[in-house]
């Protein structure tokens, strides 16, 4: 069960910043006016590095990958099987990239990953134009530091590049 857990956790983790690669095909929903927040949860454990767990089960053999695979709910194991395949169909150099980025948001602490994890949901959900307009925003100046920014504009506008505001 263990390895099963890190598995759907490292799955949702890598797709949030892989994400990016096949942001223009479909918006993500807006989020349900009664909706509860996400929270942080790790209850005392070291958060697993996600980065490690990809790269685990990549080099993993086949009929071990599909033992654990087996382990998972059939809507996990299908949304894990598309990451999988999107994320080994990536080009080299952005494969690269997004498993800086999903490094980077790791090293953040638990609490500051929550805000920036919600903050990339939230633009996600947020056509183009207004996407860009809320990475230029003095909300997202004052609340994110550098790194965090950065981290935003390469998960869902690699090629945008605001001016900062100090």
């Amino acid at each position: 069960m263990p390895k099963c857990w890190l598995i759907a956790v490292s799955a949702l983790a890598v797709w949030g910043v892989v994400c990016a690669a096949a942001q223009g095909k479909q918006p993500a929903p807006p989020p349900r006016e009664n909706a509860v927040p996400r929270r942080p949860n790790n209850a005392g454990k070291p958060p697993i590095n996600p980065v490690k767990e990809l790269e685990r089960f990549q080099k993993m053999p086949p009929e071990q990958r599909e033992k654990e695979m087996a382990k998972l709910r059939p809507a996990q194991r299908q949304r894990m099987e598309r990451l999988l395949e999107r994320f080994e169909n990536m080009p080299p150099a952005q494969r690269e990239q997004a498993l800086r980025r999903l490094e980077a948001l790791h090293e953040l602490s638990p609490e500051r990953r929550f805000a920036v994890t919600e903050e990339l949901r939230n633009l996600r959900s947020l056509p183009p134009v207004e996407r860009r307009a809320r990475l230029r925003s003095d909300e997202i100046q004052q609340n994110f530091s550098a790194d965090e920014r950065k981290l935003l504009y390469e998960s869902v506008a690699p090629r945008f590049r605001p001016q900062e505001k100090d």
